[in-house]
């Protein structure tokens, strides 16, 4: 039987490698050896994917970690929406996968016209019922959105999330205008944490990730769907110092992300913290060490253009 050819560049030359994922499953991920494009094996259905996003997943009354944390998101968001204001014309934007809405608060504070998609109700609840924002609940192609009505659209940390991101990459093409702003951030399979933790890999998160792009592939397949890359940022103090803390301590110590399973909030955790005494305070310990040092080579892989996660604007073309 022939090899699956890559559906970034269309290589028949694909590698395999098992992937350690929160279950007991098997999974593998497969990766182009040309472009470098990852994609999770076996790849499931809608069905069988939900099971990974049980109603624990978003937290209790949508609320994810500590409270002292979600004030932090909230910072990150509001960074976030600033830079796509410097970016983009003001008008309507889409944030695709959405989640609780606040980055769509602040843009709609900024001047923007908000709108959001996400594919279950739970999900969609917060940003549509305490926010106030209009969220399509479903596929974005069945969404009842005009072409070309929206001046940016966004994909933070979502992209990976879809079994048909480029069809995604497509359809977010036709909704934009001419010149419009899309904004795409992704793990980075290409990083200098992914080359050091394997399948440690705070960020490799399988099932839940279909895909594992790198840099270059994920510039690659902007390219193809119509786009030109006008920032690429591999800095990101939300995302990368937490990844290599993860990793580092993924790497150490028994239990897979234990610490990032112990800043959730209690209905969001996947074991209760009590049948884990000693590992919380040995966790505990070593991420008090590792914490400066997760810094400082969030810094390194910054300059050296391998960040854990990186973060693309780039401009429709046509």
């Amino acid at each position: 039987m022939s090899a699956p050819a890559c559906p970034g560049c269309g290589e028949t030359r694909v590698a395999s490698a098992p992937a350690k994922g929160t279950g007991t499953a098997p999974f593998f991920v497969e990766r182009c050896r040309a472009c470098g494009l990852g994609w999770t094996s076996p790849a499931l259905s809608d069905a069988e994917i939900a099971d990974w996003y049980p109603q624990g997943y978003y937290g209790d009354g949508n609320a994810r970690f500590h409270p002292l944390l979600e004030r932090l998101v909230r910072l990150f968001q509001t960074r976030r929406a600033r830079v796509i204001r410097r970016r983009a014309a003001s008008g309507k934007v889409l944030d695709v996968g959405c989640g609780r809405g606040f980055l769509l608060k602040t843009l709609r504070r900024l001047g923007f016209e908000p709108h959001g998609v996400e594919l279950c109700e739970h999900s969609a609840w917060h940003a549509r019922n305490r926010l106030h924002i209009p969220v399509h609940v479903g596929a974005l192609s069945t969404a009842p959105y005009a072409k070309g009505a929206f001046s940016a659209v966004v994909f933070w940390h979502t992209l990976e999330h879809f079994a048909k991101p480029f069809e995604m990459l497509a359809l977010a093409h036709g909704l934009l205008k001419p010149g419009g702003l899309l904004v795409v951030a992704v793990p980075n399979s290409e990083s200098l944490q992914a080359a050091v933790a394997g399948t440690d890999w705070f960020h490799l998160d399988v099932p839940r990730h279909y895909w594992h792009f790198g840099a270059s592939s994920l510039k690659r397949a902007l390219d193809r769907a119509g786009f030109t890359v006008v920032k690429e940022d591999h800095f990101s103090f939300e995302q990368n110092p937490y990844g290599w803390l993860q990793s580092l301590l993924n790497l150490v110590t028994p239990r897979f992300n234990f610490l990032y399973d112990w800043l959730k909030t209690k209905s969001a955790r996947t074991a209760p913290l009590r049948k884990n005494p000693k590992q919380a305070l040995w966790t505990l310990g070593l991420a008090a060490v590792g914490a400066p040092l997760a810094v400082l080579l969030t810094v390194l892989e910054a300059g050296l253009r391998r960040g854990g996660t990186v973060e693309m604007y780039a401009v429709k073309r046509g």
